[in-house]
């Protein structure tokens, strides 16, 4: 794969090629957006174009060849100058980022420019943030950190202030669509998308009918003033939120247009007593915007349950 293989992404691709076209790239960048709608997979094609040994002209700009020895091992994750840390749902720890800080402080052994690509950046922990802060501000000759993050805001300030931002945003739906149909079959296509929301990549690693089910399943028990604290983590919380914005917001659309389709594929999610009200469902719409936006501030999971639970049924007892 190629940055000119990227779909639905010109802005940021057109400040990378313009980067490699004048061959001035940053020390520091910070790839910004969504999950899943390509900034890992921009990263890593970026640090392909650095390092090609027979790079194409594109129409666009310079460009890697993805078939000479540099691509196939970046690819493979087995290039000795390109580093990729990717934590998950786990810290990144400070240990992690000594060993990159270690290999930076070390002479290239293939590539022209080494590159570190850190994956959900906004899992360092305070002191491998600490940590990374020296290198960012005295980088090594030749050599490239590339941030990657679906919420920017949680990285420390003197992190963000210290590299370029590129932002990422979610894809036109027939873009997503094209993307997704790559890797899935046509069947789930349509459910998928109205959950992806411009982003192929939650479309391509969920089970929609799984994630509706819980959603549901947990949209009861905050129905029936149960009190547990049903999320597992920051992502569960975060997962639920997104997805009852999209249910309340369709029901909204629905209610104005009549779109039966919509109507259709929430059927079993409006909770009980919450009539398609347009103006209720914009409350609440606010509502739970508000509230994940306060996530990256580690809010007590038990706590934002009853909270969140508490308003659902007090917007359908209004309604």
């Amino acid at each position: 794969m190629s940055l000119s293989s990227i779909k639905g992404q010109d802005k940021a691709l057109k400040i990378i090629y313009g980067m490699l076209t004048c061959s001035r790239v940053p020390s520091a960048m910070l790839f910004a957006g969504d999950s899943g709608i390509g900034k890992r997979t921009a990263a890593i094609n970026f640090a392909k174009a650095l390092n090609c040994q027979k790079p194409l002209n594109t129409i666009f700009g310079p460009d890697c060849c993805d078939e000479c020895a540099s691509c196939r091992s970046i690819d493979a994750a087995t290039h000795p100058d390109v580093k990729i840390i990717s934590s998950g749902t786990e810290e990144i720890k400070i240990e992690q980022v000594r060993e990159v800080i270690e290999m930076l402080s070390m002479k290239a052994l293939l590539a022209r420019s080494r590159v570190i690509i850190i994956d959900n950046a906004e899992q360092l922990n305070n002191h491998a943030a600490n940590a990374f802060l020296k290198t960012l501000e005295e980088p090594p000759e030749d050599s490239l950190v590339i941030l990657v993050s679906g919420a920017p805001d949680s990285l420390p300030d003197t992190v963000r202030s210290r590299c370029m931002t590129v932002r990422f945003y979610p894809l036109p739906p027939d873009i997503c669509r094209e993307v997704a149909l790559d890797k899935m079959d046509l069947a789930d296509i349509d459910a998928a998308m109205m959950l992806a929301m411009g982003r192929p990549g939650i479309a391509i690693s969920s089970n929609y009918a799984e994630d509706i089910s819980w959603f549901n399943e947990l949209l009861i028990d905050m129905m029936k003033c149960e009190t547990k604290a049903a999320w597992q983590d920051k992502n569960e919380m975060r997962q639920w939120l997104d997805t009852a914005m999209l249910m309340v917001r369709d029901h909204a659309v629905a209610a104005i247009t009549g779109d039966e389709a919509l109507k259709s594929f929430w059927k079993d999610a409006l909770p009980k007593g919450l009539k398609p009200n347009p103006e209720i469902l914009a409350r609440l719409f606010f509502s739970l915007q508000y509230i994940k936006s306060r996530l990256d501030f580690n809010l007590n999971k038990s706590i934002t349950w009853n909270y969140v639970s508490s308003i659902m049924r007090m917007h359908a007892s209004r309604s």
